[in-house]
């Protein structure tokens, strides 16, 4: 058996895994939303009676929710039977008792029973006076139910019966182990479901190669290319030296990491970027992407004392193994959208900018609905997260006295990997084929289709990686997280010399090129410029990469 064979094998077992996990998962959420409704609907109190229920006073009505319904959720904790339909039923005759007595045709009849002088002319005037008309409804209550003692009604309208039950047995569910782990364990199934699918839809890309049309680029004089190669660097350079001139203190070594820092996140999904610039294309939807990615971390990693969480059946905390399921989970929401893009340009031959620009709006519109889908009913931001998470994705190193964050060190982690994948893997040989002269590459046995899925692929993984740590570093993640930062990523990528007219880049260069950027954000808010003119000068320094880039090109042609 070939080892692609059994790899496909695999992951039709990963596939299975998956969707086996996502259901699994589902059923435990289920638990909790049933149990919720059970205690009223409210699921954002729902936990808080679970895990106290000698607060709870009140619960939903039998009439909605269905006695055989109720029945079956008491029985399912444990308790005895005979209890629990005796005190339904109980319950259910309460509720038709007086359902009856609120209704005004038997009304009507029960109060000229009583008093021949009621009548339909004037039975609004009797509704109206509560004090003559609640007790008799109060009675005709009674009667129905056969009760003579006020007391006895009393305690029967209180809902005693079922509330002692209820406050017995809630505590168990948070034993259940299907409830509090349903959350990670449909992630879990959600990221291997999108595993398994990315390979096979990478897999499927197998096109023949397509006949080459033109020849290769000519080589250009080293001096000009030198020149060309590093202009923006040069002269963002000097605006650097000319705010360090200005004022001293801009290059302390305080400034220095927060310039970095701040750097980083935009760095990495500047690194995702560049490569489908490299490809000749562009990325439309990396700030929303990264806003749902980030929303969807930042739901999984908020503190379990917090009431208002976004899924308040886990209640018990992460861990720093444990984060590795937001993390995966973050990346498995941003590859499918990058496969979509992939899929888009590779397979429909779309251009980049109309698919990324389509995904743009069906992510912002995704992070919306789910911020929205918390049990509070309202769209605040997702905030109050886990200590563990905050000090594994935003927390520092200290080397004496310099505090190092460790965000710096992922990015500059995460470079050295893509460089290594751009310069030393035959995924970065054939990308910059692709980019180059993608009939070229076809002639040349390149698979374009499965190189430009790839790429993305690749690309998504980073802008996932990028949202669990920009989750961290902003601490609250609202609707309106990551907008514009696709300008900063392709400004970074651009700045560093990657070409839009594809086949041309480095990693080091869009290091640099973030760096560089951020410096001049930095360099802007620091001489107090009017945020307003900052991006009229952020968009003048994307006009002169981009014309840069294109005087790069014209001297190649």
């Amino acid at each position: 058996m070939s080892k692609k064979r059994i790899i496909g094998i695999i992951m039709l077992v990963v596939l299975a895994a998956g969707i086996g996990l996502a259901i699994y998962g589902a059923t435990g959420i289920g638990i909790y939303d049933n149990a919720a409704a059970m205690l009223g609907g409210d699921k954002k109190a729902a936990i808080g009676y679970i895990q106290d229920p000698s607060s709870l006073k009140e619960l939903g009505s039998l009439e909605k929710l269905g006695n055989d319904k109720v029945v079956s959720f008491l029985k399912g904790l444990g308790l005895d039977s005979s209890r629990v339909e005796a005190a339904v039923n109980e319950r259910a005759s309460y509720e038709t008792a007086v359902a009856n007595a609120k209704d005004r045709g038997k009304f009507l009849e029960y109060a000229h029973k009583k008093d021949e002088t009621v009548t339909e002319e004037n039975l609004n005037d009797l509704i109206k006076d509560r004090e003559r008309s609640e007790p008799m409804r109060a009675e005709m209550a009674m009667e129905e139910l056969g009760i003579t003692d006020k007391a006895e009604f009393d305690r029967i309208a209180s809902n005693e019966g079922l509330l002692g039950l209820y406050r017995e047995g809630l505590p168990k569910l948070l034993e259940n182990g299907r409830m509090t782990s349903g959350v990670v364990i449909q992630f879990i199934g959600i990221v291997l479901i999108v595993v398994a699918l990315a390979y096979f839809v990478i897999q499927a890309m197998d096109i023949k190669p397509r006949a080459k049309t033109r020849a290769a680029n000519p080589k250009t004089a080293k001096l000009t290319n030198f020149f060309l190669n590093y202009a923006l660097f040069i002269i963002l350079g000097l605006i650097l030296v000319v705010v360090s001139i200005i004022r001293i203190d801009f290059l302390s070594m305080n400034n220095i990491l927060n310039i970095l820092q701040n750097a980083s996140t935009k760095g990495i999904l500047a690194l995702g970027c560049a490569g489908l610039i490299v490809l000749a294309g562009t990325d439309l939807s990396i700030g929303r992407v990264l806003g749902i990615s980030a929303a969807v971390t930042a739901s999984l990693v908020q503190s379990t004392t917090y009431a208002s969480r976004m899924f308040p059946t886990m209640v018990q905390p992460l861990g720093a193994f444990g984060l590795l399921v937001p993390l995966f989970a973050s990346i498995a929401v941003a590859v499918a959208f990058s496969l979509i893009n992939g899929f888009g340009v590779a397979k429909l031959h779309l251009h980049a900018f109309i698919v990324t620009l389509g995904t743009q709006l069906i992510a912002y519109g995704a992070n919306c609905l789910y911020i929205e889908s918390q049990p509070s009913g309202t769209a605040q931001a997702l905030s109050t997260f886990d200590p563990t998470f905050l000090n594994i994705a935003a927390g520092a190193i200290y080397i004496g006295e310099l505090r190092i964050p460790l965000v710096v060190i992922y990015f500059l982690v995460l470079s050295a990997i893509v460089w290594v994948i751009w310069n030393k893997t035959k995924l970065g040989k054939n990308m910059f084929a692709v980019g180059g002269n993608t009939e070229a590459a076809a002639v040349s046995g390149v698979n374009v289709a499965k190189t430009i899925m790839l790429v993305y692929l690749l690309a998504g993984v980073l802008y996932g990686t990028a949202s669990f740590l920009e989750a961290a570093r902003i601490t609250s993640v609202g609707a309106n997280t990551g907008l514009n930062y696709e300008l900063d990523a392709i400004s970074a990528v651009v700045v560093g010399g990657v070409s839009f007219s594809g086949g041309v880049g480095t990693i080091q260069g869009v290091v640099i090129g973030a760096v560089i950027m951020q410096a001049i954000v930095y360099a802007l808010q620091f001489l107090g410029i009017n945020p307003y003119i900052q991006y009229i000068i952020r968009g003048l320094i994307i006009i002169l990469a981009v014309s840069i880039d294109v005087r790069k090109y014209i001297v190649k042609k």
